[in-house]
């Protein structure tokens, strides 16, 4: 995972959407802070339960503000960090692609066969060496 999110640091569209994600964790925590009196673990461990959709329920906001707050942070929210964990998908997925390709590269240059792969067919040259 830490190689797919170095990968989408070096891409401007993720550098984006990373910034995004960590300013509207920042958000929350903040506000959560200030309209609760929430620690900010407190705060930051909401945000990022919330944004998560997991919400245990251990800790929810109690004041208006707060409650009005928490419906305009989810629907934003929730946009930001699908964008994020589908461009941190997408960049894993490129990771894991090209591993598996250099590994494959490294097994043709030896002459093994990928698991799964049929097995070569004998050409003409091996036919003629054999006999």
């Amino acid at each position: 995972m830490f190689i797919a999110l170095r990968a989408m640091l070096r891409d401007p569209e993720g550098k984006i959407i990373l910034v995004w994600v960590i300013a509207q964790i920042l958000l929350g925590t903040l506000v959560y802070a200030w309209l609760e009196g929430w620690s900010p673990v407190d705060a930051l461990y909401f945000s990022v339960v919330t944004l998560a959709t997991v919400g245990f329920g251990d800790l929810h906001p109690t004041t208006d503000p707060a409650k009005l707050f928490t419906v305009v942070y989810i629907l934003v929210g929730l946009g930001v960090f699908a964008a994020f964990i589908a461009e941190l998908t997408k960049h894993r997925a490129a990771t894991i692609a090209r591993l598996r390709g250099q590994d494959e590269t490294s097994d043709a240059e030896a002459g093994a066969v990928a698991p799964g792969a049929a097995s070569p067919q004998p050409t003409a040259t091996d036919e003629a060496t054999r006999t």
